[in-house]
């Protein structure tokens, strides 16, 4: 994947996480439990990305984060709800080579 494609994923993750902390406000649980640290080291990056300024602290936070992010949610638990990043998180974890160039 392209770097580019890649930071599409990161800014989808990030409106995905949003909009489930909208949802959450406006409605409980309907759409799995908001993840904000996700949201808002996925919006760090994009505007470190965006400034030119996404050195290797901002991609390494970024993954760290997405890692932690992982591993608290459970596959099973997520297969089913399509509000889930899990699927796009794994992708830009897969490919993160791509954001260090």
């Amino acid at each position: 994947m392209s770097r580019e494609e890649i930071i599409a994923k990161i800014k989808g993750i990030a409106e995905n996480e949003k909009f489930k902390i909208d949802a959450f406000f406006f409605c409980g649980f309907p759409s799995g439990k908001p993840n904000q640290e996700l949201m808002k080291a996925c919006e760090k990056f994009i505007e470190a990305d965006e400034a030119d300024k996404a050195d290797e602290a901002a991609v390494n936070a970024l993954i760290a984060e997405m890692e932690a992010a992982l591993k608290a949610e459970s596959d099973v638990a997520e297969k089913d709800n399509i509000t889930s990043s899990n699927e796009d998180v794994k992708l830009v974890l897969a490919n993160k080579a791509v954001l260090f160039a």
